[in-house]
């Protein structure tokens, strides 16, 4: 290797994160791929669960967004002063100040002006410092889909923003677990498997099958809704007290908060049809391609995912744009609860699924860091 040759440092240290960590399993693969053509190295901390014997990690002891990650920073660059260093960054974890000898490149997910979650004074400090370091640094930016690229045009002129939508591999083991057992799950059901932030509209989709029941009771659809949705709810919406407050969601809404590994296909598997109720979503939902690949329907917003997928072969959209009226969640989930089953998807023939490839994603990586 050319000794002028770029050192790439990979921050793995968001592995554990529900969305993003699979997301980061995913850049760690292609980079691992990629090693026979650069020198790479791996920013990983304790919660990093890659594995062992590795030699090229640094290792962290501060989490994304934790003390003493800025001095971590500062010292790693210090010791690699002679080198020149691509910095790739996974989210907004990024050092404030940059040396002349490190440049970056920084997955861009959600335009917080736009989710609802750019509400207290020190999201917004934090936040426009971000913003202002990648400007200051000429960053490159990946965006996750095009939505997400229009709207850091609207609002961040960065010097550089390319699309890069995630790949998609299944990490899942095919196990089966009795849910009537484990969860008392006997009806047939709707799933939801994510966060309760304000854009991820946990609300909208609660009040849709609430208005739903109300009209017919004798829908044969209960919801499911799994993930860390007690966290945060002064932020979020607390959903277990919405459910606690309506008589007509007793025994028809499970939140199962957190749930095993080894049961999650399962609960992909049996659901009748995922959804994703988001206002904004950074990319495609990457649960909504977890259920396609247990064969179960999706229902997605079709303003920031209508590039990815067309309508039908268990793909249907809700109109993102209205609340209320034909076409909205509330309107499309009372026609869908009505029903009396969906056609289970092929994934061996599944479009969808074939768009999200990890190799696209290399071929990026291999690209900027040659560049750079």
């Amino acid at each position: 290797m050319k000794p002028q040759d770029p050192l790439i440092v990979v921050d793995l240290r968001t592995w554990p994160w529900t969305g993003i960590g699979r997301v980061t399993r995913g850049i760690f693969q292609c980079a691992r791929d990629l090693e026979s053509e650069f020198e790479i190295l791996y920013i990983v901390n304790d919660s990093t669960a890659i594995p062992d014997g590795l030699p090229n990690l640094i290792r962290f002891r501060s989490l994304p967004f934790g003390r003493g990650e800025q001095t971590e920073f500062r010292r790693l660059f210090a010791r690699l002063r002679d080198r020149r260093v691509i910095l790739h960054s996974l989210n907004f974890n990024v050092p404030l100040w940059l040396p002349k000898h490190v440049s970056l490149i920084a997955h861009f997910y959600d335009v917080l002006t736009d989710t609802g979650e750019f509400r207290t004074p020190l999201h917004r400090l934090a936040y426009n410092a971000y913003i202002w370091s990648l400007r200051r640094h000429r960053a490159t930016i990946l965006a996750q889909s095009d939505y997400t690229a229009q709207q850091i045009a609207k609002h961040h002129p960065f010097h550089e923003v390319i699309v890069c939508p995630h790949g998609y591999r299944n990490y899942m083991e095919p196990l089966e677990a009795d849910l009537q057992a484990a969860y008392g799950l006997q009806r047939p059901y709707f799933l939801y498997i994510g966060l309760n932030k304000p854009r991820k509209n946990l609300d909208g989709l609660l009040t849709a099958y609430r208005d739903a029941l109300k009209a017919n009771p004798a829908i044969g659809y209960d919801l499911v809704v799994c993930g860390p949705i007690f966290e945060r709810t002064s932020m979020g919406f607390d959903i277990r007290t919405a459910v606690n407050a309506e008589s007509a969601l007793a025994g028809r809404v499970h939140l199962l908060g957190f749930i095993p590994e080894e049961h999650l296909h399962a609960i992909y598997q049996h659901a009748s049809l995922y959804v994703v109720p988001s206002h904004l979503e950074s990319g495609y939902s990457y649960p909504a391609l977890e259920a396609l690949t247990t064969g179960t329907p999706v229902l997605l917003n079709q303003v920031d995912m209508y590039n990815y997928a067309s309508a039908g072969e268990g793909v249907f959209f809700f109109d993102g744009s209205s609340k209320t009226g034909t076409g909205s969640l509330r309107a499309v989930l009372a026609d869908m609860l009505a029903r009396p089953g969906f056609a289970r998807v092929d994934p061996a023939k599944c479009d969808v699924l074939a768009r999200f490839n990890w190799d696209r994603v290399k071929d990026t990586m291999r690209s900027l860091y040659q560049r750079s």
